[in-house]
């Protein structure tokens, strides 16, 4: 390589990992929050917890990586531009591709990179965060009861207002059940606790309440018991239902499987095509960032970090905008999958065409 190749890699390469590491923390921050709690505070081991915490990494790097590629691209080349190295490596006779050649080169390894990763690593790799955190609260289901906080169980709504993290013991206690068909109930009690009976569900064992019930033969009136202390069992959710999978845990294969299917019961199929198109069209977003970021970059003369984030964030929020507002007209069979998903990326490609053209004429 020669020494002007290597030079600008080594500062893209930086960039792109201070990237990584930024965006990375951001996106993942609330969960960390949420692992911190579970091994705190929840009894969680250590080993488990690293191991959901591993397994939440490729989540985010389908973004992430895009989005630094981004930063770096801006980042490496404003400040070249703004220190004139730019203006000399032309006074010196050198073309462009020279200079951008070795950027590309590292966007396309991240876009190659991309292109298994989000189409089977990434949604096995979710698939298993999911069923490894359902095998945590099978485990211990009172993980999920949080203060101020409605907890979805079965058919029932846990709603606490204090929790003593020590003892357990509960203040505050409302639990609702809104059934498809029956009846709705409403429970109340000052305090109360719970404990896990074996891998079947929930007793609560509630203290100085009422039940506000709707009356039986007659639908208008409603019955209020009051109790002094009233034992709850909440059967958990059933085996199937914790199975079901996300369309962002089945990989391409799968989904293509998925089709199959639908296509042989006559059923449509558009979101199931956008979520194909999608991982494909978020693989080629490093390169197509970087045709973007590097001639922008240039013809701002601008290299400070402040305004390099400032115009990744504005140009990934206009980026993303339009893929999902194009996803969410291809679900809906507003437009072809291919076209509502790839429309974005054509718009970035048009751009970046259109600035490179521009500054390699100067």
């Amino acid at each position: 390589m020669r020494i002007l190749s290597r030079y600008i890699l080594k500062e893209f390469l930086g960039n792109l990992l201070l990237g990584l590491l930024i965006f990375t923390f951001v996106l993942i921050l609330d969960h960390l929050f949420e692992l911190a709690d579970l091994l705190l505070n929840k009894g969680v081991g250590l080993w488990l917890t690293l191991k959901l915490l591993l397994l939440l990494l490729p989540s985010s790097l389908s973004l992430t990586l895009p989005m630094s590629t981004l930063l770096a691209s801006l980042l490496t080349f404003g400040r070249l531009s703004e220190n004139n190295e730019i203006t000399a490596v032309r006074a010196s006779g050198l073309a462009a591709w020279s200079y951008v050649k070795t950027p590309f080169a590292a966007a396309l390894v991240c876009s190659v990179f991309l292109m298994p990763f989000n189409t089977l690593w990434a949604p096995r790799a979710h698939s298993s965060f999911r069923q490894l955190y359902v095998q945590v609260l099978k485990r211990n289901p009172l993980v999920r009861i949080e203060e101020k906080t409605f907890v979805e169980i079965g058919e029932y709504h846990v709603f606490v207002e204090r929790k003593d993290r020590k003892t357990q013991l509960m203040r505050g206690v409302t639990i609702y059940k809104i059934p498809a068909d029956g009846a709705p109930l409403r429970i109340f009690a000052e305090r109360g606790t719970a404990s896990v009976e074996g891998s079947q569900g929930i007793i609560f064992l509630l203290q100085d309440g009422s039940i506000q019930e709707v009356d039986a033969s007659d639908p208008t009136r409603w019955v209020y018991t009051s109790f002094k202390n009233y034992q709850l069992f909440i059967p958990l959710v059933s085996q199937q239902a914790a199975s079901e999978r996300a369309l962002e845990e089945m990989d391409n294969t799968e989904l293509r499987a998925e089709i199959g299917r639908l296509k042989a019961k006559k059923l449509p199929f558009p979101v199931l095509s956008c979520q194909i198109h999608l991982r494909w069209a978020l693989a080629l977003t490093p390169l197509l960032f970087a045709g973007l970021g590097i001639p922008l970059a240039i013809r701002l003369h601008r290299g400070g970090r402040s305004i390099g984030f400032g115009l990744s964030l504005l140009i990934m929020v206009l980026y993303y905008v339009l893929v999902m507002g194009g996803t969410a007209a291809g679900q809906r069979g507003l437009m072809p999958p291919w076209l509502a998903v790839w429309m974005a990326n054509a718009v970035m490609l048009a751009t970046s065409i259109r600035l490179y053209s521009t500054f390699t004429k100067k």
